[in-house]
């Protein structure tokens, strides 16, 4: 694999679980104000530095673990795609 099928891994595989980290650990806001004015479905604490972290480390080891793989030639996602 080029650093450019590397790096187009890393980030279609990101996206989807950026997204997935998205709703854990959701909690809603208890407290209303009419002052405050927010949503009630917004997170309380949305901790999204955290999940873009954790999607990061996620996909960085699997970009690896497929990296290794085309590399000893086990798998190949040229050879499923094409």
């Amino acid at each position: 694999m080029s650093l450019v099928e590397i790096l187009i891994f890393f980030f279609v595989i990101w996206w989807p679980i950026f997204f997935i980290l998205l709703p854990v650990g959701f909690e809603p806001i208890t407290k209303y104000d009419e002052e405050t004015r927010y949503i009630k479905s917004a997170p309380n604490k949305p901790n999204i530095l955290k999940k873009f972290f954790l999607a990061t480390a996620f996909s960085f080891c699997l970009t690896t673990i497929v990296w290794i793989l085309d590399y000893i030639k086990l798998f190949s996602l040229k050879e499923v795609l094409l």
